[in-house]
């Protein structure tokens, strides 16, 4: 009887620190992206310009992505740090 009641804590204790830690994390983007406030919402209308079937539609979120990253690579803070698996030449 004990060893139930011993198991449905635990279990109970797990569940809500999964449910804390899910709810910390604010934005569906990776960290890389920095994604917040005025970029966060670029990205979301992005996103759902490049879901549409339009094509006219398409190509206007292929352009705020390139607009983006552009502006991102312009910055001095911006490091390219190439992948691990990748060749060096």
């Amino acid at each position: 009887m004990n060893d139930d009641l011993l198991v449905e804590a635990i279990l109970e204790a797990l569940l809500d620190e999964a449910k804390k830690k899910k709810k910390k994390r604010k934005t569906k983007y990776p960290k890389q992206y920095k994604a917040k406030g005025k970029r966060k919402k670029t990205l979301d209308r992005a996103t759902k310009l490049a879901k549409s079937k339009d094509p006219a539609d398409r190509a206007r979120a292929y352009k705020m992505r390139d607009n983006q990253e552009k502006k991102e690579r312009s910055k001095k803070s911006w490091k390219n740090t190439p992948r691990h698996d990748t060749k060096k030449s």
